[in-house]
Order: C-alpha cells, then structure tokens, then sequence
C-alpha cells in the first residue's frame, strides 16, 4: 500500500508540469494567427485549390467544408499556405487574389489569412491542462 501510495505522490509534480505546460501551450496557439497578423507583412496570393474537410462524415450530407490553398510569392520563395478553418460556405474561389500575412523568422514559417481561426487545438489543451493541474496540484502542494 506504501508503494501504490509513493507512486501516487511521485506522479504528482509530472501532472503539474504537463498541465501547466498544455496551458501555456494553448494560449499560445490560441494568439498565433493574431501575432501573425498584427506582426506579419502581406503579399498577394492566389487561391489554387479549395480542400475538403477531413473531418466530413458521411451522415452530415449536408456539411461540406472548404478551405483554401493559397499560393503566394515573397522574396524568400514560393510559398503554399493550407488554411484549416473549413466553411460551409466558403467566400473563396479558385483563382481569387487575396491578402495573406506571413511571419517568417529563422526556422519559423508561419502564415494566415485575415478570417483564418486557430481550431480545437487551444480549446482541447486547455481542457486537458486544467485537468492534470486539478489532479497534480493538490498532490504537490500535499507534499
């Protein structure tokens, strides 16, 4: 019983960084197309191709998701831009000119367009952060 009990306690501090850490993260991630475009410059890019939601399931015949591919050129290169915020009615059409915002720095690549969303990805870590940090936490401050 001993054991199960120091195993239970040594997890503790691990729980609370992992939470802490998916909290961060998710704050980041929830700002990132905010920092692009407020920090960003902008180009004209072109629409090549309108993708499928990946996500579509075969009972919702009647979502079907799109989301652009956005073609671009800066002074580094060509680059392709695959927004993932998919619309049901998608204002983009294959071959339109639009304004995208990139922020290139050293090894980063980062790219949005204007009404571009940052997905589940922030709101899923900061579920799982609050509940690590609920479960670690105690556990810590028990000690």
């Amino acid at each position: 019983m001993s054991s199960i009990l120091n195993l239970f306690m040594s997890i503790g501090p691990v729980l609370s960084l992992a939470g802490t850490y998916c909290l961060i993260i998710s704050y980041a991630k929830s700002k990132e197309i905010d920092h692009i475009i407020k920090k960003g410059k902008t180009t004209e890019g072109t629409v090549i191709e309108m993708c499928d939601d990946p996500d579509d399931k075969p009972a919702d015949m009647y979502y079907k998701g799109k989301a652009p591919v956005v073609e671009f050129k800066t002074p580094n290169g060509l680059f392709h831009h695959f927004s993932n915020t998919y619309k049901k009615n998608s204002h983009y059409e294959v071959g339109q000119k639009v304004t995208i915002f990139y922020y290139f720095y050293k090894s980063r690549r980062e790219m949005a367009l204007s009404d571009d969303k940052p997905g589940t990805l922030p709101n899923t870590l900061l579920k799982w952060g609050i509940i690590l940090c609920v479960i670690g936490y105690p556990i810590v401050l028990s000690k």
